[in-house]
């Protein structure tokens, strides 16, 4: 396996995300025409990245994956605790199972420490419940979502240091 460094993300990245992110999830049958068929839903905000909530993993230049953060909120937009929020991690298709989104998922579960989070919760596709439970999440319910399969929602605690 080559190895590859994980960064925080740049203004100037946004467009290669986006691409990535668009590589990445026309991947899954199950949502593939929603997304052709809405393809306003498929961005990364420039305001994430100048918070500094999204990192990227990169080898020689090139963004192989990327993975993002936010603060936990409620349904109606209160913050939740000292909870954080994995919004997502999309890797480059070809380079699936090589490690990379489990070392984006480890970089976040450092931001959410340093946030003095106490639990890390994602919403994630059932195409990927077997890598959050090998990553230590457990599944508490379900989110309808705005197209393909029901959401699983999972959390973890966050481990101190």
């Amino acid at each position: 396996m080559t190895s590859f460094e994980i960064r925080l993300a740049r203004p100037d990245d946004r467009q290669d995300l986006i691409d990535l992110l668009w590589r990445a999830s026309l991947a899954w049958d199950a949502v593939r025409q929603d997304l052709l068929d809405n393809p306003e839903v498929i961005d990364v905000e420039p305001e994430m990245i100048a918070r500094n909530q999204v990192f990227v993993a990169e080898r020689q230049g090139r963004v192989l994956g990327f993975a993002t953060i936010v603060p936990r909120e409620t349904n109606d937009g209160a913050a939740e605790g000292n909870d954080a929020e994995l919004e997502g991690i999309f890797v480059e298709p070809a380079e699936w199972r090589k490690g990379i989104g489990m070392a984006l998922l480890h970089q976040i579960e450092r931001e959410a420490r340093a946030w003095g989070a106490n639990r890390l919760h994602v919403v994630a596709s059932p195409n990927v419940e077997a890598f959050y439970i090998a990553a230590g999440f457990t599944r508490t319910g379900e989110q309808k979502m705005p197209f393909g399969p029901n959401g699983l929602l999972m959390v973890k605690p966050v481990r101190t240091a």
